[in-house]
């Protein structure tokens, strides 16, 4: 079972920089590489949303633990039982056909992350949205997967840009066709490459944290591809846009503070779980500046990396709903 190496100095470092409380979490390192642990674990995370898309939601029971943690876009669920359950009732009411094809399998010893495509058409009530004439939608969404010693999924956490997908079913905002896709050929490296991807990704964050924006325009190449919910440019300055997350929350908190809580390392792939924590300074979709109002989101961002271990590709996928929900009193999207 691979062993992680917790970075309990840069831990501190983060979180007295994020200035959360709730809850003190640790960024582990996945350093050891088992080969045979990681094929099994690579195994089931591929066969999660290929069953997802063939409407096998019951085939997914095998691959999960008994005592399953599953932070659902915020609604905590606990237990296989109830994962499935959950899973089985949200697909069969609004996704009835959805096709989840995964663009990035991440594994790093006991951690996982994945990025796939959320498309189809809706067949029911969506958290509220009752069903649309059309309904279409197409929308990455993004997981990050802890395994236990028999690599069965023990925790995950999802994150569906849910307000793109209603406005999508509205017609609000236009949709893509389906996507059909195939994970891109990632040869393993070598455990020092893969140390150099971690500690860049690392230090996304922390440079974040002190507004050190030219530490991390070194980060990427030149020509670097930025995707940032489907919209999509090149260069530097979109590459410190998208990693400091500057359109999240539409100007109204200008002063994010970053903890990362995780990064992983497969290949030349490299993924960060983190959450972004601010006040709101200025009034956001209508609503006026309210003292003391504070939003905190989850965020993943998702990289490819060239031979000398820069970013020529950097993918971000977040729930801009979640802050109208946090200011609203209506949700949020918290810790755990």
């Amino acid at each position: 079972m691979p062993k992680n190496l917790i970075l309990g100095l840069l831990l501190a470092s983060i979180t007295t920089a994020a200035s959360i409380a709730d809850r003190s979490l640790t960024m582990a390192i996945t350093d050891s590489y088992d080969e045979e642990f990681t094929a099994k674990a690579r195994s089931n995370l591929r066969a999660f949303h290929q069953n997802l898309s063939k409407g096998q939601y019951a085939a997914n029971g095998p691959l999960i633990a008994t005592d399953f943690h599953w932070n659902y876009d915020g609604t905590i669920i606990l237990t296989r039982d109830a994962g499935i359950t959950a899973l089985t009732s949200v697909v069969e009411t609004a996704f009835r056909d959805l096709d989840a094809p995964d663009i990035y399998n991440i594994v790093d010893g006991d951690r996982a992350a994945v990025l796939f495509w959320l498309q189809g058409k809706q067949t029911g009530p969506f958290l509220g949205l009752p069903l649309q004439p059309d309904g279409r939608f197409k929308a990455r969404s993004a997981e990050y997967f802890i395994f236990n010693d028999d690599a069965l999924t023990r925790d995950v956490v999802t994150l569906t840009p849910i307000s793109l997908i209603k406005a999508q079913m509205q017609g609000q905002v236009p949709v893509a066709e389906p996507s059909k896709v195939s994970l891109p050929n990632n040869p393993q490296t070598s455990p020092q490459y893969r140390n150099l991807l971690r500690r860049n990704m690392i230090s996304i964050h922390l440079n974040a944290n002190t507004r050190n924006t030219s530490a991390i325009r070194e980060l990427a190449s030149v020509d670097v591809e930025v995707d940032e919910n489907g919209s999509v440019s090149r260069g530097k300055d979109a590459f410190v846009d998208l990693v400091t997350a500057h359109s999240a929350g539409k100007g109204a908190f200008p002063e994010k503070a970053f903890h990362a809580f995780d990064v992983l390392a497969d290949g030349q792939l490299g993924a960060v779980s983190y959450v972004w924590h601010g006040v709101q300074q200025r009034a956001y979709n209508g609503m006026p500046v309210k003292e003391g109002a504070t939003v905190r989101m989850r965020g993943m961002l998702f990289f490819e990396f060239d031979n000398k271990g820069l970013i020529r590709k950097a993918i971000g996928a977040y729930d801009e709903g979640v802050v109208n929900t946090t200011l609203a009193g209506t949700g949020g999207y918290l810790y755990p």
